[in-house]
């Protein structure tokens, strides 16, 4: 929401400080201020269910984040700390207030007096507000350290000092998900990003994969049978429960997967012009048959179950 809606401008509510783009707003101030009142109104939230139903109702209370993996462009200390700070400023920049009270030292001292602060109150409100982190994960990129431009409108997107790339050397980080010019599959970077929680914030957290999933483009002409093969999705899911499972066997505590998504459907950005399902839905008739993938992650469950 911050970063698309605010800095980029590409999403609701589109603001940014790109007057070609956006009729208002600023890159280099509203992100922050944003993403500060999401971590007050989450830990407000939270606060209140955990005093006043949490002991009746037997639930947990946790938060989702999208974050992708960065890879450094090089084995270089630049760009090492460039896919740090990266990082930083996509996942740390809700995870440390979340579990330790304040916003990473990169951003404090790169963004500065544009970063709003936690009063003392509101540290202890927002630090250790959730039971469990929801990660939604779909790629990955590479990060390049690059020096600070001067002449550089003010920006989240650009603070970080950081180019972020899908390939290195011409060569693309993954393959493209067909119905996506964001997603280029990555599954190591599910490993990895999970192992970056572990190391940077907390070695016990319960996490659950919220959002994981491969898209296609919506083709009317593609005959029906086809449209229910999808062999590309089911390696995309089995390699991605590949590396969940080799991240639990060393240590994260991943408490659950969720497939995006059991139905084609509406998306966001795109309408009805790509594909996440597992079920193929015929948007005139709404009629709901299981592809491949579907028949192949029921027999997956049931194996893991058994």
């Amino acid at each position: 929401m911050a970063k698309m809606g605010y800095a980029m401008g590409v999403a609701p509510p589109v603001r940014c400080s790109d007057r070609k783009m956006c009729v208002n707003g600023n890159s280099g101030t509203e992100p922050y201020i944003v993403s500060h009142n999401l971590l007050l109104t989450h830990a407000t939230a939270a606060d209140l269910y955990k005093k006043k139903y949490q002991e009746t109702q037997g639930g947990q209370i946790g938060i989702t984040l999208n974050s992708h993996y960065c890879e450094p462009y090089t084995n270089t200390s630049l760009d090492i700390e460039a896919a740090k700070r990266a990082m930083d400023f996509e996942l740390g920049w809700y995870m440390e207030p979340l579990t330790q009270g304040e916003y990473p030292e990169t951003m404090r001292s790169l963004v500065k007096d544009r970063l709003p602060v936690f009063t003392a109150e509101q540290k202890k409100l927002v630090k250790g507000s959730f039971d469990f982190i929801g990660i939604n994960y779909y790629t990955s990129r590479y990060a390049k350290n690059i020096p600070p431009n001067p002449n550089e409108p003010v920006s989240y997107l650009v603070d970080p000092n950081v180019n972020v790339s899908i390939d290195k050397d011409g060569v693309l980080i993954g393959p493209n998900a067909g119905g996506s010019i964001f997603i280029y599959i990555y599954p190591e970077g599910l490993y990895k990003l999970l192992n970056f929680i572990q190391e940077n914030y907390s070695k016990n957290l319960a996490i659950y994969i919220t959002e994981n999933g491969y898209t296609e483009r919506s083709n009317i002409s593609v005959p029906f049978s086809e449209s229910q093969t999808d062999s590309i999705r089911i390696e995309f899911v089995r390699k991605h429960l590949r590396q969940l499972e080799i991240a639990i066997k060393n240590g994260v505590n991943v408490k659950g997967y969720f497939y995006y998504s059991l139905l084609d459907s509406f998306e966001w950005g795109e309408g009805y012009t790509v594909r996440y399902g597992l079920y193929h839905v015929d948007f005139k008739t709404l009629v709901r048959s299981p592809k491949d993938s579907a028949k192949w992650y029921r027999a997956f469950i049931k194996d893991v179950k058994e």
